[in-house]
Formats: C-alpha cells, sequence, structure tokens
C-alpha cells in the first residue's frame, strides 16, 4: 500500500461517517417532528354564534295567530211570516229567523236587546230600533275605517231604516249603503259594533224584487256613556 495515499484515504472515511451521522441525525428529527404533530392537541371548535334577536321576548310567538274570521249576516228578505231579528252584543248567533207570533210574544225585556230588526218582510225593510241608548248610522264607503270614525258615524243617528231591494237601489246609495261601507250602532249594552259591507246583490231582470246585503260584524268595544 502507498503511504501517500492511507491519509486521503482516511479524511474520505471520515468525511463518509459525518455524512451518514448527518442524515441518521435528520431522520431522527423528521421522526420526532412527525411524531409530535400526531399528538399535538386538535385547535378548539368555534362557538357557535348566538343567533340574531328578533326583538320579541323570549318563549313569545314570531307572529301573532290569525283571530276567528268575523260573522257575517245576510239581510234579506225573510220567509213568509218570519221576521229577522239581530242582538249585536252576542259573541255568535247574532242573527236569528222567529215567527211573527213568537216575535210579539216576546217579553219587552228581551225585545230590547235587539239591535236591528227587519220590520217588513215583504220588502225586507230593516230598523235600528230607537231607546235604550241605540243609536245608528252609515260609515261611507272607501274612507278610513277606524274605531273613532265609526263611533262618529254612530252617533250621527243617519241610519234608522232601510230596505234591501233591487228597487231600493237609490236610496241605499244616498244613506251611503254599498260595498266598502259600513254600519255602525251603539248597542244597547253600550258597545260600538261595526257591519262591514262586504257584498250587495240585486236582481235586475225584477224590479219589484228584494236583493241581499252581506255584512261582516266587528265589535270594537265599550262605549262611555254620555
Amino acid at each position: 500500500m502507498d503511504p501517500d495515499q492511507s491519509p486521503a484515504r482516511g479524511r474520505r472515511r471520515s468525511a463518509a461517517a459525518v455524512v451518514a451521522v448527518l442524515i441518521v441525525c435528520g431522520l431522527l428529527v423528521g421522526l420526532y417532528l412527525a411524531d409530535r404533530g400526531e399528538h399535538r392537541a386538535a385547535p378548539p371548535a368555534p362557538a357557535p354564534s348566538a343567533p340574531e334577536s328578533s326583538g320579541a321576548p323570549a318563549g313569545s310567538a314570531t307572529s301573532a295567530a290569525p283571530g276567528p274570521a268575523p260573522e257575517r249576516i245576510v239581510l234579506e228578505r225573510a220567509p213568509q211570516g218570519k221576521v229577522q231579528v239581530i242582538d249585536l252584543d252576542l259573541p255568535s248567533g247574532r242573527s236569528q229567523l222567529t215567527t211573527d207570533e213568537e216575535w210579539q210574544q216576546r217579553a219587552d225585556g228581551d225585545r230590547a236587546h235587539i239591535d236591528l230588526l227587519m220590520v217588513d218582510a215583504a220588502t225586507a225593510e230593516f230598523e235600528v230600533p230607537s231607546g235604550n241608548g241605540r243609536i245608528g248610522g252609515v260609515l261611507a264607503p272607501y274612507g278610513p275605517v277606524t274605531r273613532e270614525t265609526c263611533l262618529r258615524a254612530a252617533n250621527s243617528g243617519s241610519l234608522t231604516r232601510f230596505r234591501v231591494g233591487t228597487g231600493d237601489r237609490s236610496s241605499l246609495a244616498s244613506l251611503g249603503l254599498q260595498r266598502g261601507s259600513a254600519i255602525c250602532v251603539v248597542t244597547d249594552s253600550r258597545q260600538l259594533v261595526q257591519l262591514s259591507v262586504t257584498d250587495q246583490t240585486f236582481d235586475n231582470a225584477k224590479i219589484n224584487t228584494t236583493g241581499r246585503l252581506t255584512v261582516a260584524v266587528t265589535p270594537l268595544g265599550p262605549v262611555a256613556a254620555n
């Protein structure tokens, strides 16, 4: 062996050993870092965002449930021997058909509670009976409909009698009784009630026949005594 080559060969072996050591160290460091990544705790999940407030108290419904539909009453000619009587203070079943004989036999106290009375079945003529603090009027169609305007119409006392007949259309129009208008009555119990005219039907081919006036009943609350 050439003695001049021994130191160079030793240096090459030393360099190779250093490289090997560095490779091994690199592998160990890589394994260590990988092991730490597997055991590292996952970051906490973000907290759920609070729901947007609707402005309503807790537990309250987001929208009010619709109330019952207004009772509808049809004003028209009654069958022979019958009379239509309407008590607007009742919560329902306000309109009733009774016989002429039964009506005449009713006690005065019972008759006093009737707020709208058919006085002539043949012509379908109705009356707002006077007395007991009762008064009625007409709220013109397509105007502002509020408790105040209805009370003002009732206090006018402009409605005492009206006929629901084909030949009475002009008189109904002069009273303001047509679709979109309302009959406003202060009852004997001092309750303000609005009867909105939702439909009006006539038989144009027969001038002497009666028509139909459909009203929806809406109680508007008590009225203070004058």
